[in-house]
């Protein structure tokens, strides 16, 4: 059984369609039984996973303001609303306006807050999204959050973007991540792994040798030890740089498998579960 917490559908009924049956046509054979729908639109969303049972659940999106409650109230009385994400730009003047009070009623709600590129650094992903890489303030805002709201659930998505380049990773990259785990209701997305292989030329694949990722990994699971990392796949936009959910399941395996079966377990969906509270939509789920 295996749970991916982040992926997309977009433009179905068009050529260029990314939808669930496109999905499920790599992602089922490898032994996927659901996904979490990462998009902005909220209904459109909610709409879809209403007619597919193999989305166990929707982390969307709220902007901040005065909305934001009302916008809350609204989504959250569906309980395939998990969640909501903010980029890093969101989150570097928490202490403005009723930014952490809003954080507040997203916990009360028992919600969780996904988070994508709030380290400095993050590196990779499709050329459109590079213009934003973190900064110290996005940085800054995460831990605030973590320490003001610490019922809230947040996950890191793509390894907080660190790159890797086959080796063990920055001392500066540890102490990030240390910060984080300091924090036990902070978790870390293990997803986009191969777009943050940093040894390739410009639009070539991603290597898919375990060996390259090991020292990422090894670091991923002392600091966050195996209750806070959680298996997403970024589908399909990994697909610039490789199919992460054949090959990129081929990497992470054999890792968690070294770490016995319930270690395996836990990364595959059992963390996820803790983290989303979704809920078992179909017999494979469960």
């Amino acid at each position: 059984m295996i749970i991916d917490t982040h992926q997309h559908f977009w433009h179905i009924g068009e050529g260029d369609a990314k939808g669930p049956e496109d999905y499920k046509i790599v992602a089922v054979p490898e032994g996927v039984t659901g996904t979490i729908l990462r998009l902005a639109d909220n209904q459109w969303c909610l709409d879809l996973a209403a007619k597919e049972p193999f989305i166990v659940g929707v982390c969307g999106a709220i902007k901040k303001g005065p909305e934001f409650g009302a916008e809350l109230e609204k989504f959250s009385a569906n309980p395939l609303f998990r969640g909501i994400c903010y980029s890093g730009r969101d989150i570097e003047d928490v202490e403005k306006g009723s930014f952490l009070s809003d954080m507040e009623k997203l916990a009360a709600k028992d919600l969780q807050l996904d988070l994508l590129r709030v380290c400095p650094g993050f590196y990779g992903g499709p050329k459109a999204m590079r213009a934003y890489t973190g900064t110290p303030q996005s940085l800054a805002g995460l831990f605030k959050i973590a320490e003001a709201v610490p019922k809230l659930r947040i996950v890191v998505e793509h390894i907080g973007g660190m790159p890797i380049d086959g080796k063990p990773i920055d001392k500066t990259w540890e102490e990030i991540f240390k910060r984080m785990a300091a924090h036990p209701q902070i978790y870390m997305k293990v997803s986009g792994l191969m777009e943050r292989a940093t040894t390739r030329p410009e639009n070539e694949r991603a290597t898919e040798l375990l060996s390259f990722y090991r020292p990422t990994l090894d670091a991923l699971w002392e600091i966050f030890g195996e209750d806070r990392l959680i298996y997403a796949s970024n589908w399909p936009v990994c697909e610039h740089i490789g199919d992460f959910i054949v090959n990129g399941l081929r990497i992470l395996r054999p890792f968690f498998a070294e770490k016995g079966e319930e270690a395996f377990t836990k990364f595959f969906w059992k963390n996820s579960q803790k983290a989303y509270k979704w809920v078992a939509r179909l017999p494979s789920q469960r």
